[in-house]
């Protein structure tokens, strides 16, 4: 029984590096030559993290999109429907990732934003069939996709378009300066509810 075990802990040992080193072969699309040669994420806040293997969630859904990549069903998550004003946190080690600022209703049925919370939150990497995976950028939990149909932005408020962190993806919209720029559509992050934990605004 105890050879068993041994042996089925070599394997599982052998299939997480398989899949680190897969991962690792994912071409990144926003981080910088120094950030993508060092294991150590520094977060806007001046704050790093080296540690990523903790989980803040046994949640069995939460895990399996979190670490495992799987994607919830869409409208089951109640954060889709989810009104109040607030801040949306990694469901894994309480990062803040979007606000409700930057929400929006995408009739896609999973919770929606334009924008995130501030810079250096959200990780961005192109999979090999061309969709931009978004994750967590402190614990590299898997949140969801990026996509280029996000709302129009001359529907958005002034205020909240000049405070677009600079790590968000440029895609999707045009110079702010240009004529038909409120037209063209911002960003979507296309989020798992159960990637994240919601709290409101006291």
């Amino acid at each position: 029984m105890h050879g068993e075990c041994s042996a089925f802990a070599g394997e599982a040992a052998a299939a997480a590096q398989g899949a680190a080193c897969r991962s690792s072969r994912r071409q990144s699309i926003v981080l910088s030559a120094e950030q993508q040669e060092t294991d150590t994420t520094k977060l806007d806040d001046g704050s790093t993290d080296t540690d990523n293997s903790g989980a803040g969630t046994w949640n069995p859904l939460s895990l399996a999109v979190l670490r495992l990549g799987f994607t919830e069903p869409a409208w089951t998550s109640p954060l889709n429907y989810q009104k109040a004003e607030g801040v949306y946190k990694c469901a894994s080690c309480g990062t803040a990732l979007f606000s409700s600022n930057g929400k929006f209703d995408s009739g896609s049925g999973w919770p929606s934003f334009w924008k995130t919370v501030s810079s250096g939150r959200v990780e961005l990497k192109k999979e090999w069939d061309g969709r931009i995976e978004c994750k967590c950028q402190k614990c590299k939990g898997h949140l969801g996709h990026v996509f280029p149909d996000g709302p129009q932005r001359g529907s958005l408020d002034a205020m909240e378009l000049a405070t677009i962190p600079e790590t968000d993806p440029q895609i999707g919209y045009k110079d702010q300066n240009d004529s038909d720029s409120s037209f063209s559509k911002m960003p979507r992050y296309c989020v798992n509810g159960a990637a994240m934990k919601f709290e409101k605004e006291s």
